[in-house]
């Protein structure tokens, strides 16, 4: 089964926003969470969230591109780990929408090889049946999707 980490966009610093929860997607962010969506090589059956606005946000667009539905939960805010996949109803091609270093720890958790998860990037993980372990399949970075995909 095939589990997507997307990483929220970019958002705007916290002093701006009020709060790190209140913190909001730049347009570069959002533009960049777009390209990388129309990048991934699966269509979403779901697209699970963190409750912070940015990953919402994130969430939003990526549901948008593919059609997918949306669904809050609140494991997935920061601080998360490799139980909340237990917690979840997966599909194959699900995508989860949170934030770092929660992201890239479960990865490596699962492949057993360090990522960078730059804000707004995707991994794809093929995993087990059992979520013990999984390889990587692909990683999208902004840097690379906006070369395909450029923001206005």
């Amino acid at each position: 089964m095939l589990i997507v980490f997307f990483r929220h966009g970019r958002a705007v610093p916290k002093e701006e926003a009020g709060s790190d929860e209140a913190r909001w997607l730049t347009e570069r962010g959002r533009c960049e969470v777009e390209a990388v969506a129309r990048l991934l090589p699966v269509k979403p059956p779901v697209v699970y969230t963190s409750p912070l606005r940015r990953a919402r946000e994130t969430a939003e667009i990526v549901s948008r591109v593919h059609g997918s539905r949306v669904e809050v939960v609140d494991a997935l805010a920061p601080g998360a780990d490799l139980g909340v996949l237990k917690s979840l109803r997966l599909e194959d091609g699900v995508v989860l929408v949170g934030h770092n270093p929660d992201f890239e720890e479960m990865v490596e958790a699962l492949t057993g090889g360090r990522v960078k998860l730059a804000a707004g990037a995707a991994a794809g993980v093929e995993v087990d049946e059992n979520l013990a372990e999984g390889r990587l399949i692909f990683l999208i970075p902004p840097a690379a999707a906006t070369r395909v995909h450029p923001c206005g």
